[in-house]
């Protein structure tokens, strides 16, 4: 997987909240891991109605550049309305199309280099 470098991935997230504004206070990038290398720029998304910790990180495994999303558990239980579920979905789904794009800005990456 090529390197990517939290400026390059805050790159590719400003691509996708300027098509997608709402969702800007939401979402964030940070250096995971302070050496260069493929864990860079971890994308931390922030969840209207559960504090749950969502974040988007780039794997590589046999070769093959994958990002997922690492929901970290959550210590109690949590109730929600028939429309804050509705909200939860619409946090899900920004998740996903988020996770989306960088697959495929990554898949570009990888097409351009060979």
């Amino acid at each position: 997987m090529p390197y990517r470098s939290q400026a390059i991935v805050q790159g590719w997230v400003d691509d996708y909240l300027a098509a997608h504004p709402e969702h800007s206070g939401a979402v964030a990038v940070l250096e995971k891991d302070f050496t260069p290398g493929p864990e860079s720029g971890m994308v931390v998304v922030t969840l209207s109605n559960a504090s749950t910790v969502t974040y988007i990180q780039p794997v590589e495994s046999g070769g093959v550049a994958n990002w997922l999303v690492t929901f970290e558990p959550r210590s109690e239980a949590f109730d929600l309305d028939a429309a804050g579920v509705s909200r939860l979905s619409s946090d899900l789904a920004t998740i996903a199309g988020l996770c989306e794009f960088l697959q495929a800005r990554t898949d570009e990456a990888l097409a351009a280099v060979g």
